[in-house]
């Protein structure tokens, strides 16, 4: 398997080269030793090597134990040749500092120094007792080559500081990425919840909070509302008999949190200690985020623990805001609607029944006395009336269905939102689509859309697939929708489990919530590099007998 090189690979690629060109330099200009004929020959298996190295390297990296190996090969290599081309005098001693900085970089702490003290002192020892022509003590020998033991520690502290300062890097970039997959699944969830599941924001939230903290236990408690019902409050991590207790403790408190504005910290009798953040709309108080704090967790953990309450309570107002307003613009549109069909059907309609109403009674009590033909007369004028008000009757009906008007259908806007992400992504999403929803219920179009848009969004952005279809069958009595991707895949059973620790698997979670929140039923199959496939059905009606 071919392995993409890192620039860090390709820096220390370029220095091993420089190094072995310049050493290689010195050893073939040095006009003692062997013939350059030879030397040449040792310099042409020295590259040979050099890359052989390289290469494993590059493939060993997730095997720290066998790059130990690795490394001490090429140590004990480069002093074999050291000792033959000169000992303390060979160009080549210097060359160490290639597996030295691997071992620094990309190895433990003890090994790095016990191999540098390990190469130093065998080689001193060697050259002491195998090449001291001048005489010298074994002290004298080693301060001669002080400046490279210098330059041998003085490399591996720089590289260690280096890898230090990349490994947090890494870990702040990691924890970044993720935290932005995971805002932006909560918002995409969020943003498309329908008003039946829309009661659970709570549980969503505080099911992100344990994902973003890396804590075990998160809540939402929800304050009281005069009017309108509240989301219920919703926990994370406590037992069912430990959450009426939880929420009446906060009860107590809601005074104080109704006057504050800032993170708090606070210890709650029997529960523990808390970091807790109000949530505040434009217009009013509705609750507070908290976690269940670790007793060993440091002040820098604390402090990233704000930085999400913070953010995750200003997205949940916003969320709660939207949704308000988007409830009360609905009720003004369909008041409107309202008043506009009473409006006409006052004008026209009303006006019409009315006439025909009085004709016919007009009718009832003179019939006996009219001719024939004015009999027909009358009956045909009936006639002519009904008609009139049954046309526009259809036509005040046929304005209120955006399928008859020509307005923007739930399928059209299905086929809108795949287009769209088929477009920016550069994935082919193919849509077929059997049957009509133009009787299908609000509900069902909600639930479906997010199920359809969390699916080809996981598949896009987790399975990095490169064509995704989705069918979709619309009867009376059963919808069936399939989607399957040609991604990566995914160990199913690990996925569950993780979901059930909260740290993965969300996304699925609540797919398979709203599928069985409308009486249906969820498949999920998928493997490794096999891509993946969801199967669902949902009985039509079911959810409307569930909630009478």
């Amino acid at each position: 398997m071919k392995i993409k090189a890192t620039a860090e690979d390709r820096m220390i690629t370029l220095y091993r080269n420089i190094s072995l060109s310049l050493t290689s330099l010195m050893y073939l200009l040095d006009h003692t030793g062997p013939s350059v004929f030879y030397k040449s020959l040792l310099i042409m298996l020295l590259f040979l090597f050099a890359l052989v190295f390289t290469v494993y390297y590059r493939r060993l990296r997730k095997w720290p134990r066998v790059l130990m190996l690795a490394v001490s090969i090429e140590i004990a290599g480069i002093i074999v040749l050291a000792l033959c081309t000169g000992g303390y005098d060979s160009p080549f001693k210097l060359y160490v500092l290639n597996p030295v900085l691997i071992a620094a970089g990309s190895l433990s702490f003890y090994f790095s120094w016990s191999l540098l003290f390990g190469y130093f002192g065998i080689f001193a020892v060697f050259c002491y007792f195998f090449m001291n022509s001048s005489g010298k003590t074994f002290a004298e020998a080693v301060l001669d080559n002080g400046n490279l033991f210098l330059v041998l520690v003085l490399t591996v502290i720089i590289m260690q500081m280096v890898n230090r300062i990349k490994r947090q890097r890494e870990a702040a970039n990691a924890r970044t990425n993720e935290t932005m997959e995971h805002i932006k699944s909560l918002y995409h969830i969020v943003e498309t919840s329908s008003q039946h599941d829309f009661m659970n924001i709570g549980q969503v939230i505080t099911d992100y909070v344990v994902k973003l903290t890396k804590l075990d236990k998160a809540l939402f408690w929800f304050a009281k509302k005069s009017g309108e019902p509240a989301p219920e409050s919703r926990q994370t991590g406590w037992q069912q008999e430990e959450e009426w207790f939880l929420f009446a403790e906060l009860e107590k408190h809601e005074h104080e949190w109704r006057l504050q504005r800032e993170p708090v910290f606070k210890s709650l009798p029997g529960l523990g200690d808390f970091l807790l953040m109000p949530v505040r709309m434009s217009t009013r108080f509705v609750g507070m985020i908290g976690v269940k704090l670790e007793a060993s967790e440091g002040l820098e953990g604390r402090r990233w623990y704000i930085q999400q309450l913070m953010f995750l309570s200003e997205l949940s107002a916003i969320i709660l805001e939207r949704h308000e307003l988007g409830v009360i613009e609905n009720r003004l549109i369909i008041t409107n609607e309202q008043n506009r069909i009473a409006d006409e059907m006052h004008d026209s309609v009303s006006q019409s029944l009315f006439g025909i109403v009085y004709a016919t009674h007009s009718l009832k009590q003179a019939w006996r006395k009219m001719s024939e033909s004015e009999l027909e007369e009358q009956i045909e004028l009936i006639h002519d009336s009904a008609t009139k008000v049954a046309k526009e009757l259809r036509i005040t009906i046929y304005s209120l269905s955006s399928k008859k008007s020509g307005g923007p259908t739930w399928l059209g806007m299905v086929r809108s939102h795949l287009k769209s992400l088929s477009r920016l992504n550069d994935v082919e999403i193919e849509l077929k689509i059997t049957g009509d929803d133009f009787s299908l219920p609000y509900p069902y179009h909600k639930a479906l859309f997010r199920i359809i848009s969390e699916a080809t969004g996981n598949a896009i952005r987790h399975g990095a697939a490169s064509r995704v279809d989705v069918e979709l069958s619309l009867k009376p009595k059963w919808i069936r929708l399939s989607i399957s991707d040609d991604g990566v895949g995914f160990d199913t059973d690990l996925l569950w489990t993780e979901s059930e620790d909260n740290t993965g698997g969300l996304g699925m979670k609540n797919m398979q919530y709203l599928a069985q929140s409308l009486g249906g039923d969820f498949q999920l199959s998928s493997s490794e590099n096999a891509g993946t496939r969801i199967l669902i059905s949902i009985p039509v009606g079911v959810a409307e007998l569930k909630n009478a």
